[in-house]
């Protein structure tokens, strides 16, 4: 009878290299749950306008006249609204953002919230102290110091001659979109990566506003100051979203949505079937690692 030999294994065919085995047992076992909690859904939204003109260009939401440019984007994580407004006059103008809102549906919500986001850092030591005596214990003590930034809401952005102001205050989502599985078609669209390009089936909905899983408003209050002469104007941008697509591939490496345009905004979320499997590996190369010691016991003994 001849032996069986590969590297990492012994000429023996009943003492194999448990060593190099369990190696590369828990190896495989890292890669694959690596790769896999890496996984993610995420779900692309596109915005459509009734009453305001899309840019091509950037994919910004754009409204003009002889006063003012008002331009809207959504992209970024959760889809915050970037409202900018520039002043075409030769006198200023004030933009009321307490006055202005975002609603969505038959709710409005501020363009200034009643909330105060902080952005800091600490910095602390921490010393500890044997004492003589046992039952005290050894005390620790942490000094330092808090280095951070208040952001408080603008009320009002005072804008002069052809000057122009922004405001991201507010975020269309914090999680998917709910829309029934009845609403969306398979359909193959461009993946490109990394020079590859392939066809992707991806599962998609489209939406008119009667039927969007999401419509909203923005509502803006400006002053036109003229002199003594203080006018208030009003006005109101209408959106929905118009499409949607789902994928577990990265969406920027989609034809259309390779540039960060204005009018989507991308969600994303872990998949539980990666949490699933990787379960199973950890349990698989536990089982396999237990067994292979059985066998080496055995093999001693």
């Amino acid at each position: 009878m001849g032996y069986f030999i590969s590297h990492g294994l012994t000429n023996n065919p009943k003492k194999p290299n448990l060593s190099f085995m369990k190696t590369l047992t828990f190896t495989a076992l890292a890669i694959f749950a690596f790769a896999l909690t890496s996984c993610s859904r995420y779900q692309v939204n596109v915005i459509s306008s009734n009453n305001t003109s899309k840019n091509q260009q950037n994919g910004n939401f754009e409204y003009e006249n002889d006063s003012v440019k008002i331009s809207y984007s959504f992209y970024g994580q959760d889809a915050p609204v970037t409202v900018n407004v520039y002043n075409k006059l030769d006198n200023p103008i004030y933009v009321d953002w307490e006055k202005s809102a975002l609603i969505i549906g038959d709710k409005a919500v501020s363009y200034t919230p009643d909330n105060v986001s902080i952005n800091g850092s600490i910095n602390a030591e921490t010393n500890s102290y044997k004492l003589y005596n046992p039952a005290l214990g050894n005390p620790s003590y942490t000094t330092g110091n808090i280095n951070a930034v208040a952001n408080l809401p603008k009320h009002t952005t005072f804008l002069p001659p052809h000057s122009q102001g922004s405001n991201t205050s507010v975020h269309l989502a914090n999680g998917f979109l709910q829309i029934p599985d009845s609403a969306f078609t398979k359909v193959r669209m461009l993946h490109i990566d990394e020079g590859m390009s392939t066809l992707e089936k991806v599962k998609t909905a489209n939406f008119e506003k009667l039927n969007s899983p999401l419509v909203f408003k923005s509502y803006l209050t400006l002053y036109l100051v003229n002199g003594n002469d203080v006018k208030p104007v009003t006005y109101q941008q209408d959106f929905y979203v118009s499409k949607t697509f789902t994928t577990l591939k990265g969406p920027e490496n989609f034809q259309g949505y390779e540039q960060k345009r204005g009018d989507y905004f991308i969600l994303s979320k872990a998949t539980g079937y990666s949490k699933v499997v990787t379960g199973v590996v950890v349990v698989g190369a536990i089982g396999g690692a237990a067994a292979l010691n059985n066998s080496a016991n055995n093999q001693n003994k």
